[in-house]
């Protein structure tokens, strides 16, 4: 679900897709989540293996590893690195950890000086770390992860996206990789156009998604891990030292029409399908076996 400033009044337009289930006299709309903010971009294990077979020298992986392991030094020798870190992990915040280690910092007290606080920003320091060594779990600068929804105007054109966060801040204009967790096939990741709109559309009225094109014989989502666009997650880089030299054909996931047993319907028959499904699927193109870890 998306804003779109061209309804008058109070409306909520329902796509027959949306409607999950027949017969419900309900008129109660569920929020599921929200794009509040922008969510950060990280690197992993299956990005890294598919990047590095479209020609990403190996090189560009290890200097943002060594970039963010280094970092994480640094955070611990000073109380306001501390705090940040502390902060955009969100380690302590309920309880406003962040801004108490903050304030002590700017009053003199350095958080080696408190063995609870030292021992957080240790043990959150120790966290991260072994993320970045059993998962490949790497910060980008120039990345980030929205909710993705579609154009509704139509104004983008076959391979193009629109993106916006931080407010009203978007992409740098051209090429960017786009994808979606799990990446299993070389084809789950793609290369787009990242253009801007004009000032008057409605599209600007939006922030903290990506916005894709509704032209083309295949939509940019399901060519991602089969992804669509009720409330799934993208990542989005324009990091060029990151961006392929090639992509790959993207795998087909088939749309699996809903089946009719006849009665209530058991953990069992949820699970039948599930194991259908994947070997359905299996068999039309097999999945990127060298990603698995």
């Amino acid at each position: 679900m998306s804003l779109d400033t061209r309804l008058q009044g109070e409306r909520i337009l329902i796509r027959p897709s949306m409607q999950k289930f027949d017969g419900s006299p309900s008129w109660d709309v569920e929020l599921c989540g929200a794009n509040f903010k922008k969510l950060p971009c990280f690197l992993n294990r299956q990005f890294i293996k598919i990047l590095e077979d479209l020609g990403v020298p190996t090189g560009v992986f290890l200097s943002l590893q060594r970039k963010r392991v280094e970092e994480l030094r640094m955070m611990s020798i000073s109380s306001v690195n501390a705090s940040q870190l502390l902060d955009f992990h969100r380690v302590g915040s309920a309880a406003h950890l962040p801004t108490l280690i903050s304030i002590l910092g700017h009053i003199g007290v350095h958080i080696t000086d408190d063995e609870f606080l030292w021992g957080v920003v240790q043990v959150t320091t120790l966290s991260l770390l072994r993320q970045i060594k059993y998962r490949s779990r790497i910060l980008l600068d120039n990345g980030v992860t929205l909710l993705g929804i579609m154009d509704e105007t139509g104004y983008l054109k076959e391979g193009e996206i629109f993106c916006v966060f931080d407010g009203k801040k978007s992409l740098p204009k051209g090429l960017v990789a786009v994808t979606r967790a799990p990446a299993l096939h070389p084809g789950d990741i793609q290369l787009v156009t990242a253009v801007d709109i004009p000032q008057d559309s409605p599209l600007r009225a939006l922030s903290n998604c990506v916005v894709f094109s509704q032209h083309g014989p295949r939509d940019v989502p399901s060519m991602l891990s089969g992804g669509d666009l009720d409330g799934d997650l993208y990542n989005v880089i324009w990091d060029r030292d990151l961006l392929p030299k090639k992509t790959y054909e993207p795998a087909d996931y088939p749309r699996v029409p809903p089946l009719d047993i006849g009665r209530a319907v058991t953990t069992e028959d949820m699970s039948d399908f599930l194991v259908r499904t994947n070997q359905k699927c299996a068999l039309q193109k097999p999945f990127y076996h060298c990603c698995w870890y």
